[in-house]
Order: structure tokens, then C-alpha cells, then sequence
């Protein structure tokens, strides 16, 4: 029988023969270049080694590396790949990133990289006096209203010429309202926008509510400004677009989505907080694009994708259009619609808080990349999460965190288990005041994102004060009021911010820039273009009759046109200013005087 060495001997006394071996040994074999090497392995080990060698690497104790966030500009002398710390002048470059993570895996290795805020929180635009008004003027330009204007009359257009005809014998007269249309321009579309907002101060069921003469509803201020019919036809003519048909889904309120981020993209440059997250705009009627989110007040309608500061001013905002946008649809939507918010606001240090619907472990690198941290929430079943982490059993207050390239991903446990993801914030804990006065200890992660995640919630709570939107078959007229309102409520923040005033409530902004657009002496303020006007070219005023008949009903007068042109018409509508007070319906009241040469 064979007593000599199985085919795993030469193995075992190799492997014996390094277990022998002491870390100092090791390390001075390999370092010492002077020294000869007395170990000599025989021709049974030499074969063996050549069919597995041995990574002796492996054996050696790394020293180890030191925390991202120590890294100054003298080590440099000793490692010229490490990276400096960013300035205001020097940054990170996002291809030196990789070379900050000795392994990409888990540890529990304290690693963030430190980035500085590079830009100034600064407003730019020119607003020509310190008054709410000139502040509202100055995001709703000329420019912009007057191409409100244009389309709209050019819609207004478009629906007479595609009315039915009705011409022939045995055919009744068409009495539609667009046939009377006569072009808005500007100072009308502004006294339009100014009853718009008065309704959300006050506010009735119907829109014909506004215009009743009856005791219970009885408020002269709309009658005055403009006719019930006139108000009506330009709600419905509104149209920001001539475009018939298009590829892009929001082909109808692009100018007003565009206007409003571009506008804010020119004059403003945000702090270093920013917030991202959705807003609704109601809407429950057909819509391929309509959404659902369960934990909003508007749980049914139109999605936008919002980026804000935390006090609540609007940034940049996007509309979500289902699989048509092919911008952002497909995989990795969310990190899609992170990256184009983003746009011009990356490699600046800013710090972007989000919830778990857009959190990643691919986003937060792919943002620290582009010197930008990222903190929030973080879903538990993303396949890129430590398991360590997220399969521990946790005790109430205790909090596990993990890292990987300065990336760092905890679950704290309080109520419930909160699982979240940052590149900016280390693994400690923070006292934290709650609304009692009680003192509790939480991660500094999960306390920061709670101080900055608010602002999407905050304009939600502003817009639900005094809301304009109102019943509509047009989905896009609510995205077109709902930007109004945006506008609206950035020019506010604004005024408090950069007039040097005394600040305002949304309430008391509301009422001066309302009381502003429309105007108390109409004699001086006329639209000659309105058909519904009080007041003609000469100081003519049309009133109604106040007195009734013994049925109730207002006494009417012949109308004095009509009865020039042969035909019967009974109006409560007169001329007050004319001697003889002939009775006249609202369409004949400027044709008759400009007959008569008044």
C-alpha cells in the first residue's frame, strides 16, 4: 500500500508553512530589499503554486485609509491622486470621485465627502417700484399678456368661423354668445385676471353667483368691472396656443409652463436648501395622464414634479404626461425628472431633499458626482440597499447606517422604522425639540430632511386659501389658473423679501393687487373694445331699471336701435345720461349714440 502524499499534501504543507509566518515576518520579506529570501519551496511545492498561486497581497495588513472628509491639500505631498477639499474656486471633479472608496462594498467606515455652496442667493430682475403691484407686473409682463391676448382672440376666431350656420329661410337668428365677441387686449385681460383672484377671496358654487342683484348675494363690484356674458365668453375663449395638433401632450399650456420657469430661471438664483416633490392640480375627468396619489388633498388629477425652496417659492416645475413625455418616461423616471429639475443648479454644492418615491443609491452618487448632496427617505426593497441594514431587528432609538462611496444609507427606529439615505450627513445623532417640549435623539439626516422637506407643502397650504380654479371641461385651463396662482404667490415672496416694506399676509397682498387691477373710476378706464361696457366714449352710462312691475318683474323699455331697424325689443337697460333716458340693449347702446355722432 501506498503511504506517500495525497494530491492535497503539497497543499496542506504550503498552506502550514504560511500559517508559521507572523504579520512583522511578512511584511519584512516583502519590504526589505536587501534581505534574500531563505524560504525555498521544493519542486512538489513550486508545481503546486504554479497550478493555484497565492495572492500574498492578501496577507499583508492595509493600513488604513483615512476618513473623505480629513482630506486637505498638504496630503497631496503624500497621495497626488487624493482629491482637495471643494472651494468656491476649487471643486471635486466628478471623475475623481471613484477614487475616494477603497471598495464598493458595505462597511461601516464613516465616509462623506465635503462640498461647498459656490453661488449666491440673489434676485435679479428689475421691478420698477416697491409696491405689491409693480411686483405682480413684474411676472405678469406686457409680453406675456399680450400673447395671452392674441391667442385668445385668435381662438374666439376659430369658434365663430366653426359655429353651425343658420342662414336661410324658416332659420332662427343665431343669439350665441361668441357672435358678439369683440377683441381683448391687455387693461380688459387684466381687470379679467383681477375678478379671476376676487373669487377665490370670495367665494360662491356658480360663477352667475358673482352677478346676482338678490340681497344674499348682492356684490356691485363685478357688475361694475365687467357684464356677467363678457366675463363667461372670455373664460371660455381663453387659449394660450394656435397649434392645432402636436406630438407633446402639454402642446396646449407649454408657453404658460415654459413662461413660468424660464422667468424664474432669469431673474432668480436660489438659496442652498432646495425641496423636490409632487403637487396636484385637481382634475376628475378623462385624462390619459391622470394620477392618483392617496396622501394628497387632491387625491385624483394632474401631477406636477415640483422644485422648491423650503419656505415655499416655486422654482421650476413640471407637468407629468404619462408615456408620451418621452423626455423622462421609461426606466429610471424618477432619476429623470430629478435630473432635468436640476438643470443649471448641479456642480453648485446645493443640498436637495426627497422623499422615497425618488431616492436611490444610483441617484445620490450619480448627484454627488455632479457636487450636489442628497438626503431623504429611501424605500426598503431597492435591490441596491445593504441588506444588513435593512433585514436588522431594531430596538425603539436605535439607528444602524452603512457606507458605501460616500454614500451613506441608515434605519432609525422610532414609532416605526424609518429607512433613509443622505451623502452629506455623518452617523450621529442629534437632540430634537417636538411640539410638546420634550427633547428626543434622532439621526441629523432624518432631522434636516423634516427642517428643508417643506416647501411643496407649503405652497399646497397657500393655494388652498384662496382657491381660483373653477368647473371646467378643459383640463389645461386648470394647469393655466393653477400657474397664475403659482405666479401669483412667487410675487408675494418676493415683495416681503427683496421691497424693503413691511411684509404682507397672502390675504392683505391679495386685496392690494385685486383692488389695484381693477379700477374705481371706469369713466377714465374705459375698454371701447368691450361690448359689455358702462360707460360709452362720451360719458354715456347704461343702467338698469330698478323699478318692477306688479308681477316683480323689471319694467323694460323699447329698444330705441332696435325699433330704428324694425324689429321689437324689450330691454331694462336705458341711457341715463341722454335727456329722453331711451331704453337700449346692451349690443345697440354703442351703435346708437356713434349714429347720433355723440
Amino acid at each position: 500500500m501506498d503511504c506517500g502524499e495525497g494530491p492535497s499534501g503539497s497543499k496542506r504543507r504550503r498552506k502550514q508553512v504560511f500559517t508559521t509566518l507572523n504579520d512583522s515576518d511578512i511584511e519584512e520579506t516583502l519590504y526589505d530589499d536587501d534581505s534574500e529570501d531563505d524560504y525555498q519551496p521544493d519542486e512538489e511545492e513550486s508545481a503546486s503554486d504554479s497550478e493555484d498561486e497565492v495572492n500574498l497581497s492578501n496577507f499583508i495588513l492595509q493600513p488604513p485609509r483615512p476618513r473623505l472628509s480629513s482630506y486637505t491639500a498638504q496630503d497631496q505631498d503624500l497621495e497626488t491622486s487624493s482629491p482637495t477639499v471643494s472651494g468656491t474656486e476649487e471643486q471635486v471633479q466628478p471623475n475623481q470621485l471613484s477614487e475616494l472608496s477603497s471598495t464598493t462594498d458595505w462597511t461601516t467606515t464613516d465616509e462623506m465627502l465635503k462640498i461647498d455652496f459656490t453661488k449666491s442667493n440673489q434676485f435679479y430682475g428689475e421691478v420698477a417700484g416697491v409696491n405689491p403691484i409693480d411686483y405682480f407686473n413684474f411676472f405678469f409682463s406686457e409680453d406675456f399678456l399680450s400673447m395671452i391676448c392674441t391667442e385668445t382672440n385668435a381662438q374666439a376666431q376659430r369658434l365663430l368661423n366653426n359655429r353651425p350656420s343658420r342662414e336661410g329661410p324658416g332659420r332662427r337668428k343665431d343669439f350665441s354668445r361668441i357672435t358678439g365677441w369683440k377683441p381683448i387686449i391687455v387693461p380688459e385681460l387684466k381687470i379679467f385676471l383681477g375678478l379671476l383672484f376676487h373669487m377665490g377671496t370670495i367665494q360662491l358654487s356658480r360663477l352667475q353667483d358673482y352677478w346676482k342683484k338678490d340681497r344674499l348675494f348682492s356684490m356691485p363690484i363685478f357688475g361694475q368691472q365687467m357684464s356677467r356674458n363678457r366675463f363667461l365668453l372670455i373664460m371660455r375663449c381663453l387659449h394660450f396656443t394656435s397649434e392645432e395638433e402636436s406630438e407633446d401632450p402639454l402642446f396646449k399650456v407649454r408657453s404658460i409652463i415654459d413662461y413660468f420657469n424660464n422667468k424664474m430661471t432669469e431673474c432668480y438664483y436660489p438659496g442652498k436648501e432646495l425641496s423636490l416633490d409632487e403637487s396636484m392640480v385637481l382634475w376628475r375627468g378623462r385624462l390619459a395622464f391622470c394620477q392618483f396619489i392617496k396622501n394628497k388633498r387632491h387625491k385624483y388629477g394632474i401631477k406636477l414634479y415640483m422644485l422648491t425652496e423650503p419656505d415655499g417659492l416655486i422654482l421650476k416645475f413640471r407637468v407629468y404626461a404619462g408615456g408620451k413625455d418621452i423626455e423622462v418616461t421609461g426606466k429610471g423616471h424618477a432619476e429623470k425628472v430629478v435630473m432635468e429639475l436640476l438643470q443649471g443648479k448641479l456642480n453648485n454644492g446645493h443640498e436637495l431633499y426627497m422623499d422615497n418615491y425618488y431616492n436611490s443609491f444610483s441617484l445620490a452618487k450619480k448627484l454627488l458626482e455632479n457636487n450636489t448632496y442628497c438626503t431623504g427617505t429611501l424605500r426598503k426593497d431597492l435591490k441596491e440597499n445593504p441588506r444588513e441594514v435593512m433585514k436588522k431587528k431594531m430596538r425603539k432609538g436605535e439607528n444602524c447606517s452603512m457606507f458605501r462611496e460616500g454614500v451613506h444609507v441608515g434605519m432609525w427606529k422610532d414609532k416605526r422604522v424609518v429607512s433613509y439615505i443622505t451623502t452629506q450627513y455623518e452617523d450621529r445623532m442629534v437632540p430634537v425639540t417636538n411640539r410638546r417640549g420634550q427633547v428626543t435623539q434622532k439621526p441629523e439626516a432624518i432631522s434636516k430632511y423634516n427642517e428643508y422637506m417643506s416647501g411643496v407643502d407649503r405652497q399646497d397650504q397657500l393655494l388652498a386659501y384662496y382657491p381660483c380654479e373653477r368647473k371646467t371641461l378643459r383640463w389645461y385651463m386648470k394647469v393655466a389658473i393653477h400657474t397664475f396662482q403659482l405666479l401669483f404667490i412667487n410675487s408675494m415672496k418676493f415683495y416681503n423679501k427683496y421691497s424693503g416694506q413691511p411684509k404682507l399676509s397672502l390675504y392683505d397682498y391679495r386685496l392690494n393687487i385685486i383692488n389695484a387691477l381693477l379700477p374705481e373710476d371706469l369713466s377714465e378706464n374705459r375698454l371701447s373694445n368691450t361690448p359689455r361696457s358702462r360707460v360709452s366714449v362720451n360719458t354715456h352710462i347704461i343702467k338698469k331699471a330698478t323699478e318692477t312691475t306688479s308681477n316683480g318683474r323689471l319694467k323694460r323699455k323699447p329698444c330705441r336701435q332696435c325699433t330704428k331697424n324694425k324689429k321689437r325689443s324689450d330691454s331694462p337697460w336705458y341711457c341715463d345720461t341722454c335727456p329722453d333716458k331711451p331704453g337700449l340693449c346692451v349690443l345697440c347702446f354703442d351703435n346708437y349714440h356713434s349714429e347720433l355722432g355723440l
